[in-house]
């Protein structure tokens, strides 16, 4: 009698029985959608001031939050709320804006626009006898500001009014400041934040509202 040949078949599947509770999976803070990952930064965020100091002050060069710290990715995300959202206030004595500057170039120049949306950005100017004799500082600062190709957010002045002397002084270079009006409409703002009077008609030739200020 002849033998049947059966032809090779693959082997039926394996039936495998489901676990019960399934295997734990591990789920980390990534894996929740950005935008419930943003607004968890917004809530952590939303009572953070950040003080611009002089450079050489032992912090100034602190992190502006823990989060920043945590990760690179946490960081990129984190930035851009800091920068659009949070307080953020510098101190100036005698018109040295070093701090400020220091912090604006530690910024890269894609991320300069999210300041731009800020509405809590400060600079509180403090005056002591006589405005020092380099005013590099100040000078550098005008310049940046006048700089159309750069992002220019609002930064309001703000500060006690100077001595009478430093008050004659700061007239005088605004008078002389004639050829360089961006430069010119930014000590005019500054001026008149503390409370310097000017001539009206600088004001109005510069485009600078009277800000109310000491005497």
């Amino acid at each position: 009698m002849a033998r049947t040949i059966r032809p090779l078949q693959p082997a039926p599947p394996r039936q495998v029985q489901p676990t019960w509770p399934p295997p734990y999976q591990k789920t980390t803070f990534y894996d929740l959608p950005a935008e419930l990952r943003i607004e968890i930064y917004k809530l952590a965020l939303q009572t953070v001031v950040l003080h611009i100091l002089p450079p050489g002050t032992s912090s100034a060069r602190q992190n502006p939050h823990s989060l920043v710290r945590t990760s690179r990715q946490i960081r990129h995300e984190v930035l851009p709320i800091i920068h659009s959202t949070c307080s953020i206030r510098a101190n100036v004595t005698d018109f040295n804006f070093s701090g400020i500057l220091a912090f604006l170039a530690r910024i890269p120049p894609d991320d300069q626009k999210y300041l731009l949306k800020n509405e809590q950005l400060s600079v509180k100017l403090h005056t002591t006898q006589s405005i020092p004799g380099n005013l590099e500082s100040l000078r550098r600062w005008l310049h940046y500001r006048a700089d159309v190709c750069k992002a220019q957010p609002r930064w309001r002045y703000s500060g006690p009014c100077p001595s009478k002397k430093v008050a004659n002084d700061l007239r005088r270079r605004v008078k002389r400041m004639t050829t360089e009006r961006g430069k010119r409409r930014e000590l005019v703002e500054m001026v008149r934040a503390i409370g310097v009077g000017l001539p009206d008609e600088v004001g109005e030739e510069e485009g600078v509202g009277v800000v109310e200020g000491g005497n």
